[in-house]
């Protein structure tokens, strides 16, 4: 679902996908997903496969009144089996509890998440690197996706902790 002013997906047309392109697929290159897009996927998983609407304001207080408007969450239709979200957020908690995203745990929390690692541009020696998260995986109540340009490191897995320690300090 794409809203008013909101970017769409890039993906290669399905004649267009030999079995280069399907290997790379499947770890998450030859495709494009806005920022949006990949939150409101992880929060679609953490919340047993139903769509949540994306929202990025809980609510509104007008300074002058002190009135509170609260912004409710939509939830949508079931689009991902909840088995299969159960599954995907199970592996997004032990990529905290003993990956790559090790750096996102908070104590009392349980978090699931998903680090991210893309080369920003074809033989420039710079990446992109990311962590989307969910807490607290018993009852979610938001996720977050931090994205770094170039973050300096020297090898690809302090790029991973850069990110996942950006998340540990955002909840």
């Amino acid at each position: 679902m794409i809203y008013l002013g909101e970017a769409g997906s890039i993906f290669l047309k399905e004649e267009k996908v030999g079995p280069v392109e399907l290997a790379t697929i499947s770890f998450g290159q030859r495709f494009e997903v806005t920022p949006i897009q990949m939150v409101t996927m992880v929060s679609t998983i953490a919340n047993k496969g139903r769509y949540v609407k994306p929202r990025l304001v809980k609510k509104i207080i007008d300074p002058n009144t002190g009135e509170v408007e609260e912004i409710a969450p939509e939830f949508g239709d079931q689009v991902v089996k909840q088995e299969t979200a159960e599954n995907v957020l199970s592996m997004m908690e032990s990529v905290v509890s003993e990956g790559t995203g090790k750096n996102a745990k908070v104590t009392g929390y349980r978090i699931g998440g998903k680090t991210g690692t893309s080369e920003d541009g074809v033989n420039t020696g710079k990446y992109v690197t990311s962590f989307i998260g969910v807490a607290n995986i018993d009852d979610p109540k938001f996720a977050i996706l931090i994205t770094l340009y170039n973050p300096t490191g020297e090898r690809r897995a302090s790029r991973w902790r850069s990110s996942s320690t950006c998340c540990r300090k955002n909840i």
